[in-house]
């Protein structure tokens, strides 16, 4: 079976995964975390001198693609963001059933 990928540039991965790449004022490009696997996909089975690697770097979770190509590899690194996790617009109410538990223990301990 031959293998039908082709070598891509930097830029044209770049532009590949452009909706996937976001950018806040001022702060360095980031990536989703949920976006990780459609980038795989879309990257992988295009193209055979490319690599993606998932790590850390100042202790903050990085995703890295590197371009390997006739004049060396090209990396771009980007930082990897939590994604839509929706807080609730309530606050929970504390469960204060530990309280019977403490009255239920210290009961116990009088018996002693």
């Amino acid at each position: 079976m031959t293998d039908v990928r082709r070598t891509a540039s930097m830029s044209q991965v770049l532009a590949d995964i452009k909706p996937y790449i976001t950018k806040k004022f001022m702060a360095a490009p980031c990536i989703k975390e949920q976006d990780i696997q459609a980038i795989c996909q879309i990257l992988l089975p295009r193209y055979k001198n490319v690599q993606l690697m998932q790590g850390m770097a100042n202790n903050k979770p990085d995703f890295r693609i590197q371009v390997k190509n006739l004049f060396g590899t090209e990396e771009k690194r980007f930082e990897v963001v939590g994604g839509n996790k929706k807080r609730p617009a309530t606050k929970k109410k504390s469960d204060l059933g530990w309280i019977d538990r403490l009255e239920e223990i210290d009961a116990a301990l009088d018996d002693f």
